[in-house]
């Protein structure tokens, strides 16, 4: 007959190992109790797409991947040497323009000059009442040339104007404080307008979108501060802000008719990340814990 007595030696190992585990089980439990106001998501940053509105060949390159880039600064330059001749060009009529301008208004001045004296000489029956006419009417004349001349001083400024911006667009230029991630093209490369030339990171506007049950939306409002964890620092909290709250639900069954289907509804919340020790970076999994959900 088999006996119900167990080995005190291995009833002793097995109670070890039912403790042990029990123990995990607790100690699991009660992280998933503490950690119930958070949820997990990966960091995110903000980029910006740059490239030249006007096409061309790469001249110079004045950055590599993974430099830190400044608000302004050059980071691709196209071959401009058509537009600069023609800048010259532009210039050159605008300086024969305003020449021919002053000479024109000073020969106005003259021929006014002379219509007010040819009307004194009239007053005086000196002249004929055509020849003081005569000379109004040259004065009359005259105002409209000057007019045309100015006109064509206000067009070149405009022609040179408009070939100033498309030499500005011969730079592609930084728009903000950032870091170069991918460049793509390399000196020689010939360009098609509106072509990006390179993808900037931004690595103060990151931010991390997670998802949350839909019983969590009463308690959470744009504006709201959240606690934040990563790996990498694990004894360390970052701040956030709720920026943006989904208004549509994901993972919605067909049918959501039961309380048990209704508490699967998702939705997606955006946090902004506050990284001014510049610790957090894009990829990295962070837990976002909500402190008023309890």
């Amino acid at each position: 007959m088999r006996s119900f007595f167990l080995d005190p030696a291995r009833s002793v190992f097995q109670r070890r190992i039912f403790v042990a585990a029990t123990s995990v089980v607790l100690i699991f439990f009660a992280g998933c109790h503490r950690q119930n106001n958070a949820v997990s998501g990966t960091i995110e940053v903000d980029e910006v797409h740059v490239g030249p509105r006007m096409g061309g060949r790469v001249e110079k390159i004045f950055a590599q991947e993974g430099d830190k880039l400044t608000a302004g600064q050059t980071l691709v330059a196209l071959d401009a040497a058509e537009l600069k001749a023609r800048r010259d060009l532009a210039a050159a009529q605008i300086d024969s323009a305003i020449h021919d301008g002053e000479a024109q208004a000073a020969q106005l001045v003259f021929m006014r000059d002379d219509a007010l004296r040819q009307q004194d000489l009239r007053k005086r029956n000196v002249v004929s009442p055509s020849d003081a006419e005569r000379a109004a009417s040259v004065a009359r004349a005259q105002e409209k040339i000057v007019e045309a001349a100015k006109m064509r001083v206000v067009q070149a400024r405009a022609q040179l104007a408009d070939i100033d911006a498309l030499l500005a667009e011969m730079q592609v230029k930084v728009p903000t404080d950032s870091i170069l991630e991918v460049l793509n093209v390399k000196v020689g490369d010939v360009l098609a307008p509106n072509r990006e030339v390179a993808t900037l990171l931004l690595p103060q506007n990151l931010w991390v979108r997670v998802f949350v049950p839909e019983p969590w939306l009463g308690l959470i409002k744009v504006g709201d501060p959240v606690r934040v964890r990563v790996d990498s620092f694990p004894s360390q909290d970052f701040e956030g802000t709720v920026e943006q709250v989904n208004r549509q639900a994901e993972f919605t069954p067909r049918n959501v008719q039961t309380v048990e289907e209704r508490i699967k509804q998702v939705f997606g919340v955006k946090i902004r990340l506050s990284n001014k020790e510049d610790k957090l970076r894009a990829g990295m999994s962070a837990d976002v814990v909500f402190p008023n959900v309890k």
